[in-house]
């Protein structure tokens, strides 16, 4: 054999195994569960946020109740502050919940949130402990958990594959618990693979039965800052559900460090 076909043809063989070798390496890059979840953790929020949202509370037998809410949060040096006050109907009228989440420190370790509940009618602020996280919130179908950060900390994540959910591509996570007291203490989510927004929720009970399932909708930019327009929660067992609707969105506004306290809740200052 003439030696310089032999050496293209070694040359060949030798480009051909790297590219091999190539391709086997990108394919055992692939994300793992935690990956996703920690980009989705770390989804652009904006410093500050706020917005109206319409909560309509959904029968059994379609008959619906409709409050509205004001929302506001704001970065803080070592915490995300939110706080969430009803303006209707009258009988909810001025309910506020305010939530202080911690950062994570260096270790992923995150001090448990602060949250507080102020009930006009009884004219007092109750704070709400880490065994009550789990409750329904406020008679609606999301629970004080819902309400918040979770952060990464809290769970083991396992990527089962990919699926598409209305139409959108997503990866299928599996979130357990390292609690396995908690409520709910196996999630699956769809999180969409173009901007690592949750599409779906599955919430699996202690018993592991499918419990409540939620549906993201309505997801677009504002600000240049993804955001889901619409969730509807339902309790698969009570056929009750809940929506949340949001309008009125705005990132990255001036809004006073004051309003992130329970004596702005008790003088009924957050409008």
């Amino acid at each position: 054999m003439n030696v310089f076909i032999a050496k293209i043809i070694k040359r060949g063989i030798a480009l051909f195994v790297t590219g091999a070798l190539l391709l086997t390496a990108v394919g055992a890059q692939t994300m793992s569960g935690y990956d996703i979840m920690k980009k989705a953790d770390e989804v652009e929020r904006g410093s500050t946020s706020s917005y109206v949202a319409t909560m309509t509370l959904v029968s059994k037998n379609g008959n619906t109740r409709v409050r509205e809410v004001v929302s506001y949060r704001k970065d803080f040096a070592d915490s995300k502050r939110s706080v969430v006050v009803f303006r209707t109907p009258k009988d909810v009228a001025g309910v506020g919940y305010l939530m202080w989440e911690y950062d994570e420190d260096a270790n992923g370790n995150k001090k448990d949130r602060d949250s507080w509940l102020f009930m006009p009618a009884m004219k007092k602020v109750r704070r709400i402990s880490g065994s009550e996280s789990g409750d329904d919130f406020m008679g609606t179908d999301f629970t004080y958990d819902d309400m918040g950060d979770r952060g990464l900390a809290k769970d083991t994540f396992t990527l089962l594959g990919e699926e598409a959910v209305n139409g959108v591509l997503c990866y299928k996570v599996e979130c357990v618990a390292k609690d396995a007291t908690e409520k709910n203490p196996r999630r699956i989510l769809w999180v969409r693979k173009d901007n690592f927004i949750v599409q779906r929720g599955e919430y699996y009970s202690k018993q592991n039965t499918l419990q409540r399932v939620l549906e993201c909708e309505d997801i677009q930019q504002i600000d240049g800052i993804w955001t889901t327009g619409k969730m509807t929660m339902k309790n698969v067992k009570t056929e009750h559900a809940t929506v949340i609707e949001m309008k009125d969105i705005h990132y990255n506004q001036q809004i006073a460090d004051s309003l992130f306290t329970v004596a702005s809740l008790e003088r009924g200052a957050i409008k």
